[in-house]
C-alpha cells in the first residue's frame, strides 16, 4: 500500500492523464491551483491519510516521531546490534542524499565519522532493514540498447518511498527549501517519483533510471511497458528549465537503439509549474498538479 498521490489527496486537477500520454495525446487543460510553496508545503505533509488535514508543523512533528520510533523500534527489532543513533544519522544522510546516486562511502562517513566511518556491511544491514520497512524506494539503472558504445552507471538513484520522510530526517520545512531551491528540486523530484510508481502501477510498468558515466547526460525516468514500450521523464521544479530538459531527453532519444526498444511513446517534462502543452519538437510539458493515472 503506497502513501496518496497529489490526484488521491486533491492537490492534482488530474486532467492529464499518463495513460493518455502515452497513448499519444496532447496534454492540456488548467492543473490545481498550487504555487511552488503550495507543492513543497505537500513535500512536507506526504501522502499519509492520516495527514492530509494537518499543517506543515504538525505534519513534521507526527513524522519526526515517527522516524525516531523507527530508529529505537522497529529497525532493532529485525535484528541484533542496530544503533538507534546511527539509524538516525543514516535516515538524515538519506535525506541529503534524495533523487541521487547512492554513495556508500559518504553513508558511511556520515554514520560513523570520517574518522571511523562504519563497516559496509553494517550499511548493508541498515539499508535492508529500511527496505524490508518498506521506506527506501531506490531507482534502479536502465540498461537500454544504445546506438553507440555507451558506459551506463549502474548505481540506483536513492528516493524514499514518500519525499516526506527525507525533509523530516533533515528537520527542514517550506522556509528552508525555498532558500535551497537546488535541493527543493531534489525533494520535488522524489515526489514526482512517488506519484508517477502509483500511476504506472496498474499499467505493470516499471521505472528507471539512465545516466551516461561518460558525459554525466541523464534522464530522471525512464517508464517501461511490459510489452517493451518507453517514455522518458524530466523532472523540474521550475518551468524555465523546460528547454533544457527538452534538449536533455531528445539527445537521449537519440541515442537509443530503435530497431530494439522501438521510438519512444512520448518525452515528458513534469514541472512544478502552471501550464500543459505539447513543444513544438514533441516534447510535452506537464505540471504534477494536472497529472492523473
Amino acid at each position: 500500500m503506497r502513501p496518496m498521490s497529489l490526484y488521491e489527496s486533491g492537490h492534482s486537477s488530474g486532467v492529464v492523464s499518463l495513460g493518455a500520454l502515452l497513448a499519444g495525446e496532447q496534454p492540456e487543460g488548467r492543473p490545481a491551483e498550487l504555487t511552488i510553496a503550495d507543492i513543497l508545503e505537500r513535500i512536507i505533509v506526504g501522502g499519509w491519510p492520516d495527514l492530509l488535514e494537518t499543517n506543515q508543523r504538525d505534519a513534521s512533528i507526527w513524522l519526526r516521531d515517527y522516524l525516531r520510533n523507527v530508529a529505537e523500534v522497529d529497525v532493532p527489532g529485525l535484528g541484533p546490534r542496530r544503533n538507534p543513533g546511527n539509524i538516525e544519522r543514516l535516515l538524515a544522510s538519506l535525506g541529503r542524499a534524495a533523487s541521487t546516486p547512492l554513495n556508500r562511502s559518504a553513508l558511511e562517513a556520515d554514520i560513523g565519522g570520517t574518522a571511523k566511518p562504519i563497516a559496509s556491511e553494517t550499511l548493508t544491514n541498515y539499508l535492508d532493514a529500511l527496505d524490508r520497512l518498506m521506506l527506501v524506494e531506490p531507482l534502479p539503472a536502465w540498461r537500454p540498447h544504445m546506438r553507440s558504445r555507451t558506459r551506463l552507471r549502474t548505481s540506483p538513484v536513492h528516493h524514499f518511498v514518500d519525499p516526506s520522510l527525507g525533509t523530516a530526517a533533515l528537520g527542514v520545512g517550506v522556509d528552508a527549501l525555498l532558500k535551497d531551491l537546488e535541493a527543493a528540486g531534489l525533494h520535488f523530484e522524489s515526489l514526482v517519483l512517488r506519484d508517477l510508481r502509483i500511476y504506472s502501477q496498474a499499467m505493470g510498468a516499471t521505472l528507471s533510471s539512465w545516466r551516461d558515466s561518460q558525459t554525466g547526460a541523464e534522464v530522471d525516468a525512464v517508464l517501461e511497458l511490459p510489452n517493451g514500450r518507453w517514455a522518458g521523464f524530466e523532472i523540474k521544479l521550475g518551468e524555465a528549465a523546460a528547454d533544457a530538459a527538452a534538449t536533455s531527453l531528445l539527445r537521449f532519444a537519440g541515442k537509443i537503439d530503435a530497431s530494439r526498444h522501438d521510438d519512444p511513446l512520448a518525452l515528458v517534462i513534469i514541472t512544478g509549474g502552471r501550464f500543459a502543452y505539447q513543444r513544438p519538437d514533441g516534447v510535452c510539458v506537464v505540471p504534477i498538479t494536472a497529472l492523473a493515472p
